[in-house]
């Protein structure tokens, strides 16, 4: 499986981006505050429906927008598929232009696994640290 391009609009700081990605590897690199993580969070979005770093889906538009759209084009062994996120007044998700009546239809369609700087707290201060965070919990 991997991710052959991904489409935001109004997506935290950008306007209107379109990538393409390598089949094989990518790497995002630059200054802080470029929008490298809102990347990777927006993958997150179209694959659990939800953001690893917000619980409130309004932070994810731009700045004086009404809506975000995130598109991401998928290819999984022998078939090709496309996630659309919206959030506005609502938020929707749409597998090949369908649209889903539950979140969890998206879930497993994208695999992604996160690993922040958050986690390596678990990792170093052991079980007193877990009991702490929850962030992936609602």
């Amino acid at each position: 499986m991997y991710i052959k391009k991904i489409k935001l609009n109004n997506y935290r700081n950008y306007q209107e981006q379109e990538i393409d990605f390598n089949k094989h590897i990518n790497i995002f690199y630059g200054d802080n505050a470029q929008g490298k993580t809102n990347i990777i969070e927006s993958i997150f979005l179209c694959s659990m429906g939800k953001s690893f770093r917000s619980k409130k889906d309004k932070e994810l538009i731009r700045f004086n927008e009404l809506s975000t759209t995130v598109e991401i084009e998928f290819e999984k062994q022998d078939r090709s598929g496309k996630i659309k996120a919206k959030i506005g007044e609502k938020k929707e998700f749409f597998i090949n232009d369908v649209k889903q009546t539950k979140v969890s239809n998206i879930i497993g369609k994208i695999n992604v696994v996160i690993f922040s700087p958050d986690d390596i707290e678990i990792i170093k201060e052991g079980p007193r640290k877990k009991k702490k965070i929850s962030r992936y919990d609602d």
